[in-house]
């Protein structure tokens, strides 16, 4: 595994399981349904967690307007 340069301040472990998914999306390893069914999960479960915190955001809809707008 590669060393992991630690100027951004995020967990070492964190970094570690991010620096093993990029070797293995850059050596063109498959990932399996399982894995990717669990992170769907992760990232609908942090979704959850923010909209809790900060509410719904509505970005991307005010930054389509603003581009279909300023034509």
């Amino acid at each position: 595994m590669n060393t992991i340069d630690d100027t951004t301040g995020m967990d070492r472990t964190v970094k570690a399981k991010l620096q093993e998914a990029w070797d293995r999306v850059a050596s063109g390893e498959k990932i399996s349904r399982e894995e990717r069914k669990a992170a769907a999960a992760r990232i609908d479960k942090m979704r959850e967690e923010n909209a809790k915190i900060l509410g719904i955001q509505e970005v991307a809809v005010d930054l389509v307007r603003q581009s279909r707008d300023s034509r």
